[in-house]
């Protein structure tokens, strides 16, 4: 028999991790009799299959390896075989395994993932960032990836591939879905402090922040209590009188991911003081006394403010009482008294008493 002239035409229908479809033609008017054998070639290994038409499927293969596959066709008698025709290809990379987020912050994701392919160690990997119709790609030499330049509490698919010694060969991807923190919320302010109620408010710069509902957690002592907000203001209210609380505010995105909470520490207005009276009247002296009920009153002082026409003075006492002195005879008098919290600023609604000396 003389030889099979060589196949025509030899490629790769389909790679896959471990197999590979080979497909080749030969010149139709000898090729009647031929068979074909396909040489597989990987480093020192090497594997003899046959074929009785101009394809093959070539299994068992090693994910992410070269192989070297030659064709030769064969005479009826099945021992005169023409020159073969090679072609080299890797087989894909197996998909990475154990996937994961292993911090998330406002602006960047660290992923990790694990690859047991026998061949893992000329990986490399390609990590595609998907927000809407934005696509971007990445590449790790390793098993993970700090991925940066992300807008805040918005929602990114990553999909990591590992890719073949070839830098083009590539496996099937693995995907994570994942929303990064908002961004703290910024200028937040009391608007209005009461006796038990407070109104605070705050801004947000997020592009994504429509999504975004806010977390105020109210903190007293040891009593902490949590309320939700889905607009950048809160009204808090049932606080107790005269008592300091520290506000902070979370912005939350899809229920899961909250942004660094910002704080602000305040006082809560005393209550109006009670049953303000004149204990005595003197010609240059007055003694007042009052009662109060708030719980946190041990903790006031009480300014006496003393208003006689343009006359303006105002006076301190850590007690209940004062007795106000260097007064004018038979002059009018307007004494209102104000219980302050004990961060000596905040102070209650006065209560006023008028009389003649």
């Amino acid at each position: 028999f003389t030889e099979p002239s060589p196949v025509l035409t030899l490629k790769a229908e389909y790679v896959g991790a471990t197999s590979v479809n080979l497909s080749w033609t030969v010149n139709n008017s000898t090729s009647n009799p031929y068979t074909y054998r396909i040489e597989v070639v990987s480093g020192t290994s090497v594997r003899n299959l046959t074929s009785s038409v101009t394809e093959a499927a070539i299994t068992d293969l090693i994910p992410g390896t070269m192989y070297n596959l030659t064709v030769f066709a064969v005479a009826a008698d099945d021992q005169t075989e023409g020159e073969g025709v090679s072609i080299s290809l890797y087989t894909k990379p197996s998909p990475v395994l154990d996937l994961k987020v292993e911090y998330v912050g406002v602006t960047s994701v660290n992923l990790s993932w694990a690859v047991n392919d026998t061949a893992s160690n000329s990986y490399t990997y390609r990590i595609e960032v998907v927000n809407g119709t934005s696509v971007r790609n990445l590449t790790s030499s390793a098993t993970e990836a700090k991925i940066t330049e992300l807008i805040p509490g918005t929602m990114y698919d990553f999909t990591v591939f590992a890719v073949a010694a070839d830098g083009q060969t590539e496996g099937e991807g693995t995907s994570i879905i994942q929303y990064t923190k908002p961004s703290p919320v910024l200028d937040l302010k009391a608007g209005y402090v009461g006796v038990t109620s407070v109104n605070l408010s705050w801004t947000v710069n997020d592009t994504a922040s429509d999504s975004y509902v806010y977390r105020i957690e109210v903190v007293s002592g040891t009593s902490v209590r949590n309320l939700t907000s889905s607009v950048t203001e809160a009204e808090i209210t049932e606080l107790v009188p005269g008592t300091m609380y520290n506000f902070t505010v979370f912005a939350v995105v899809n229920g899961s991911q909250m942004a660094e909470g910002v704080s602000i520490s305040l006082y809560t207005q005393p209550s109006p003081v009670l049953d303000l009276k004149v204990e005595y009247v003197g010609v240059t002296s007055v003694n007042l006394s009052w009662a109060v009920n708030d719980t946190a009153s041990n903790s006031y002082t009480y300014r006496i403010e003393v208003v006689s026409g343009t006359s303006v003075r105002n006076l301190t006492s850590s007690v209940t009482e004062a007795k106000i002195t260097e007064l004018i005879p038979g002059t009018m008098y307007n004494f209102t008294v104000f219980a302050v919290a004990a961060d000596d600023q905040t102070e209650g609604e006065g209560v006023s008493i008028s009389l003649y000396t």
